[in-house]
């Protein structure tokens, strides 16, 4: 006979373990914040360890609960996908992601092969979103640009932006002695419309003072932005994982010392009126992996 706590104790470990708060917890496994905290006070008086601090203003883990959580996700990700095995080809594995429509056409569909790679049994579906996401309840998993200050518990932080300045293919960069502001004012500027306003924050971190000679030329979303730049010529300003495969590529180019650094950042998480499936957290773990956060020192 297997010597093991309650199923119910350990999904609900599993589950504030992934958000570090028993409220989400509660609203993943519909059901009360209380009983997410009896279950988990449960487990750990089973275990006779202690697996969350519990702080002021939030959760963590303690180094058992570190431990621990790793053997008990795999543990339910084998069971769930036992389940699926007897019910079937009707229990077809889908993740459902929502991101800003350049991370889609610009990221996430250049990498994508990798990940059905390892995962050819997942159907992957896109929603692209340009400024606000109307169907954000659709989604398993959502992708959003914000400041590092705005990150919570449940937000999964993607690389560390860079705002790149990028030109056609072919385009004069500055010449010897040339003063950066010169060059940039004289050329026509391409605004990606948004909240972030690009061009403005890196006008301020490198001590630009914009003041273009030509009319703007404004469009709502960074891929649009690129084909302008690479079709019609012009400047933007972008974010750098958009950026530097596109240099690499040697579709745009770049002035030499012209990037600075950004304090957005792409951030992943679970959408918590949903269900967390194995395939979302499948998902998440690549995105995790092929983006990894590197923080600002």
């Amino acid at each position: 006979m297997r010597n093991l706590p309650h199923l119910t104790y350990l999904q609900a470990f599993e589950a504030a373990a992934r958000h570090l708060s028993f409220s989400r917890a509660a609203e993943e496994l519909n059901c009360t914040q209380s009983a997410i905290s009896q279950r988990v006070r449960a487990l750990e008086q089973y275990l006779g360890r202690q697996l969350f601090n519990r702080l002021r203003n939030g959760l963590e883990l303690s180094e058992v609960g570190e431990a621990y959580r790793p053997g008990v996700a795999e543990a339910l990700d084998v069971l769930e996908a036992a389940t699926q095995g007897l019910t079937g080809p009707r229990a077809r594995r889908v993740v459902t992601v929502s991101a800003p429509i350049s991370f889609v056409s610009i990221w996430i569909a250049r990498h994508l092969h990798d990940f059905q790679t390892r995962h050819p049994d997942i159907e992957v579906r896109l929603n692209s979103t340009i400024w606000t996401d109307p169907n954000v309840e659709l989604a398993d998993l959502s992708i959003a640009m914000v400041d590092r200050v705005q990150l919570t518990p449940d937000m999964v932080p993607l690389g560390r932006e860079r705002m790149m300045l990028v030109a056609p293919k072919g385009e004069t960069l500055p010449a010897p002695g040339e003063a950066l502001a010169d060059w940039v004012n004289a050329r026509r500027l391409v605004y990606t419309q948004g909240k972030h306003q690009l061009w403005e924050r890196w006008a301020a971190a490198m001590g630009v003072t914009l003041a273009p000679t030509q009319a703007p030329i404004k469009v709502d979303n960074t891929l649009t932005a690129l084909e302008v730049v690479k079709g019609s010529g012009g400047l933007c300003v972008l974010f750098s994982t958009y950026g530097e495969a596109e240099i690499e590529a040697g579709r745009v180019i770049a002035p030499e010392g012209s990037a600075a650094e950004i304090s957005l950042v792409f951030a992943a998480s679970l959408t918590p009126h949903r269900a967390v499936s194995t395939s979302a957290r499948k998902f998440l773990d690549w995105l995790r992996e092929r983006l990894p956060a590197d923080p600002p020192t």
